[in-house]
């Protein structure tokens, strides 16, 4: 299958949101970080991150009508097109984790910031592949941007599920933390 981010908007935003964004977007953009600054925030990044446009040539787009880009084909750094529009929409991205993947997750967090009561976002991912985007967008666009709801509930399955109080007690402890926990063994 491959790495993915998945994305709904619920309802068109207005424009004073969507102009937002797009700023935000813009400004992402013209700021993105080169390949050594991508190790010093803790990515395993061999290639610098190259935006072309959908198909993976010409222009990334960021305009009033979508937001769409790709990695570069010419590197054959690219995947899946990834493209937000203005409306109502779901969607999906695989990125396979390519450098690009690094700039979804970035315009996921902007958006999450500039529309978090209507963009539901989903994700292979977890928080310690999402924080580097967000400490990028924090430290360079946005102060107060948001990681994503789902991204940052830890989503810990024990097996084999008992009806048990004390194991709904334990699993609804574990769900409620928001950092990576270790092999844990219940007897």
């Amino acid at each position: 299958m491959g790495y993915t981010h998945t994305f709904e908007i619920t309802r068109k935003p207005d424009q004073e949101q969507w102009a937002g964004l797009m700023l935000d977007v813009q400004k992402l953009f013209k700021t993105l970080p080169t390949c050594h600054e991508l190790i010093n925030l803790g990515v395993d990044a061999v290639d610098e991150i190259v935006l072309r446009g959908p198909m993976g040539d010409k222009k990334s787009i960021c305009n009033t009508r979508k937001i769409s880009f790709n990695g570069d084909s010419i590197n054959d750094l690219y995947c899946e097109s990834f493209t937000l529009l203005p409306k109502k929409m779901s969607d999906s991205c695989k990125t396979n984790r390519k450098p690009y993947d690094f700039v979804v997750c970035a315009v996921l967090i902007l958006a999450y910031t500039h529309i978090p009561d209507i963009v539901r976002i989903q994700s292979d991912g977890d928080e310690d592949d999402w924080n580097p985007a967000l400490f990028w967008v924090r430290s360079h666009i946005l102060p107060d941007a948001l990681m994503p709801a789902a991204i940052s509930v830890a989503q810990i399955c024990l097996e084999p599920r008992v009806k048990s109080t004390a194991n709904q007690s334990v699993t609804m402890y574990l769900t409620g933390l928001s950092s990576n926990i270790g092999d844990f063994y219940f007897s």
